[in-house]
This record gives structure tokens, sequence and C-alpha cells, in this order.
């Protein structure tokens, strides 16, 4: 669709997030097409866009990396064709198949932003493989390569291993070298996470995770954890870390905090990741935490070398993103309800 002619203005689909609230508030609005307006600009014709939790939580007002909290264009990360450049983008031309990951926007047919937010597009993939590529396989790949400097043979757990994220890091620490355990809430994603090559697939429905990972390394503990969730999952997994063990925090997926329900203060509060510094001198433990789209503003130079170098390492090890299902734009809110549901495996994705 190249958009609708109102009053000599030319009108797009897009999810515009008027109000916070559940998935029922989302809807798709008419917007003006936007254009190229400075040198370094790329437009581009999305085909698909990829859905992250970090979208639920802006959607419920709890998501500070966007414009504001209402009256945006949802979207982090989407696949599409160049339409237009600007005078200064030399790596880009009309009709390249690209990469956008960005902390918003990317849920409407077009988009137009500067170059540092688009990547070219990786030629064995689909276009919907591209657009489920880069929030979660890069935040796994920075989390491992990067932060926790994991080294072959060493043990991981992943917690909520089965959702987008962890199945992306599953597959690169298999690929890394990693002995890796994975938790998920039912017996259908215990058999995914097995298919994934998960070498221990906890259910944390009926039984307790910790005594697992502690019997799984004789009570060592795992070298390395990737931690989303926060509250008791986070302090659980710190009594699961070895001695010189790095857990890595890149989310918070159970926070459900409202600031007009005050009801929700004090239950968030508690669920917020402490650290204790004296703790972690005495264990010899690390904690690290950080934030990808942040990266992409302050560190665009590195995130694009690390980009590449993850390219060059997915096509090595000939792995793929799973996608769990592709809904139609108008089904935006049937998405986000399928993945609070705690239903998906792997990626969601929108067909635009």
């Amino acid at each position: 669709m190249t958009g609708l002619v109102l009053n000599g203005e030319t009108t797009l689909k897009a999810v515009v997030l008027d109000k916070i609230g559940r998935s029922d508030v989302l809807q798709i609005k008419k917007v003006p097409k936007p254009d190229v307006t400075t040198s370094d600009e790329i437009l581009i014709n999305l085909k698909y866009s990829g859905i992250n939790f970090a979208e639920i939580l802006a959607r419920r007002g709890l998501y500070k990396w966007v414009p504001s909290r209402t009256g945006f264009i949802l979207g982090m990360e989407g696949a599409g064709i160049v339409e237009k450049v600007g005078s200064g983008v030399t790596d880009f031309n009309k009709g390249d198949p690209v990469i956008v990951a960005r902390g918003f926007g990317c849920h409407a047919e077009y988009i137009s932003l500067d170059k540092k937010y688009v990547f070219p597009a990786i030629p064995q993939y689909t276009l919907q493989q591209n657009a489920a590529f880069s929030g979660s396989f890069l935040t796994a790949y920075i989390a491992l390569v990067q932060m926790a400097r994991v080294r072959v043979g060493e043990t991981i757990l992943v917690q909520a291993a089965a959702g987008a994220l962890g199945t992306a890091t599953v597959l690169l620490a298999k690929a890394l070298g990693l002995k890796v355990a994975g938790t998920a809430s039912s017996p259908e994603k215990i058999d995914f996470l097995r298919k994934c090559g998960v070498d221990v697939a906890i259910n944390y429905s009926n039984v307790k995770f910790k005594d697992m990972i502690l019997e799984w390394t004789n009570f060592k503990g795992v070298d390395v954890i990737l931690e989303s969730v926060g509250g008791e999952v986070y302090r659980n997994s710190l009594q699961c870390l070895s001695p010189m063990g790095r857990l890595v925090l890149v989310g918070l997926s159970s926070v459900r905090f409202n600031k007009f329900n005050p009801l929700t203060w004090w239950p968030t509060y508690k669920l917020i990741p402490r650290i204790n510094l004296l703790n972690m001198l005495g264990r010899s433990q690390g904690i690290l935490a950080f934030h990808v789209g942040r990266l992409l503003d302050t560190s665009y130079t590195e995130v694009r070398g690390i980009f590449e170098e993850l390219v060059d390492f997915v096509s090595q090890y000939q792995i793929t993103p799973h996608i769990e299902r592709i809904f139609p734009l108008e089904q935006i809110a049937g998405a986000h309800h399928f993945i609070e549901s705690r239903q998906s495996m792997g990626k969601v994705i929108l067909e635009i």
C-alpha cells in the first residue's frame, strides 16, 4: 500500500499509542507519510515489524526510551525497502532491503530516520526473518560476547528461554560452545527448548529452578545468567551464580507498575533488582546491565561493528530467528495479547 490522499496529503497506516492501558487501546490510525528532511536520513517502506516486550511496557506506560508516554508510533524494529536517501547517505540506495533498529516508529508503512538506525538486510534471511533479528539477537550477542565475555565450555542459565530474546540467546550460546540451561512455563515450551538444543530445560511452574541448577552444576553454580524478569527470579538467580560468575540484566518483564494505582507501587518497588556490593565482593561475582537502544544512541560506531560481527557469526553457524506467528498490522492488539498470555515461543512479528 502506498497510502491514501486526503486533502492533498498522503496518509499511511500506523499503530499510534494515544493512551496507556491494556492491549485493546491499540488502534490503527492514518498518519502523514514521512519524507527525507536531512542529508543523513533514509525513507524506508516497511514490510514487517518485530514486536518486543519493551513495546508492551511502553503501552502500559512503563518504558521511558520513547519520545513521550503517548502520541507516538510503536515498533522498535522492522525490515523493508529503501525508497529514498538523503544526500549524505552513501551506504544505501533506493531498492535496498534493510533492517531498522530504533525505539519507536516501526509499526507503520513508512519510516524516515537517521542512517545510524539502518542496517543492511541479511542476504540469506527473508524479510520476515530480518524483521525478527535486531532486537533479540543484537541484545543476546552483546550480553554474551561483550558483557559476559563467555568462553567455550562455560555454563549459562537463560531465564524466559522460550521467548524471543531467550531463544536468540540459546541459539547463540550453543554456537559459542556453552552448556545451556533454560527456564520456561509449560511442557510445550520445554519441548521447544530441547529442540533448540538446551541441555537442561526447566519448567519453573512445577520445580524450583535454583535447586535444579545447583544440582546440574554440582552446587558450583552457573558461570553466566541472562536475566530479563526481575523480582524473585532475579533474587533466586543470584543464588545460582558461581564464583567469578556474571549475571547480565537486560529487562524487567515482571513489573506491573501503574503510577495512577497506588496498590502497584510497593509490589513494583520490591520487584526492582538491587545490588549488594559487599555480597558481590564476598562471592566474587559480577552484575552487569545494558540497553541496546541507548547504545545505538551513544556508541553507534561500536554497535555497528558488533552488528557486522554478529551477521558473520549467524551466517557461519546457519542460525535463523524462530518466528512463532505473523499477525497483520490490523491485529496489533491481538498480537500483544498473544505475547502477554505467555503462549508465544520465539518471535512474533507484524505484516504491514
